[in-house]
């Protein structure tokens, strides 16, 4: 049996690469071209952290936050979460860090709560993104504490 941090970081990796796969498809096919999250990322950092204009930075802080910082917290919650099973509980956590970003990134970016600077394609967009994170991370949790 992996142990339960191994288990977060693994599932926090895996739905942080599965929702930037889909946003690196979807800026390729030319869907709505103008809304990078990656991009609001770079500006937060810059607000927050004073760090240079950085896409490869802002991919990198993207990647630790939801590996280390989303994959641990949900490790730490997940038995206090409500729901039946591993996937409900992510979907529930992934609401929960959808939130937490609407109110924290977005308005560190220069962009209003809930990102409504874009108008309504940025919270509802990333709330589809979140409940797919929240869905991966909960799946893939769930499928290590089965795996010796």
């Amino acid at each position: 049996m992996m142990s339960p941090v191994f288990r977060g970081l693994m599932a926090g990796f895996t739905a942080t690469l599965v929702i930037s796969l889909i946003l690196l498809l979807r800026l390729a096919a030319g869907i709505i071209p103008w809304y990078n999250p990656i991009e609001v990322m770079n500006l937060a950092a810059q607000d927050l952290l004073g760090t240079p204009d950085s896409q490869m930075l802002a991919w990198g802080i993207h990647f630790v936050v939801g590996t280390v910082v989303w994959g641990l917290l949900f490790t730490l919650l997940e038995p206090y979460l409500p729901g039946r099973t591993p996937t409900r509980r992510g979907l529930e956590f992934g609401v929960a860090t959808w939130l937490v970003v609407m109110v924290t990134v977005f308005p560190l970016a220069g962009s209003g709560f809930f990102g409504l600077g874009f108008g309504l394609v940025a919270p509802l967009s990333m709330l589809i993104a979140h409940l797919v994170f929240g869905a991966v991370i909960g799946a893939v949790y769930g499928w290590g504490k089965d795996v010796v």
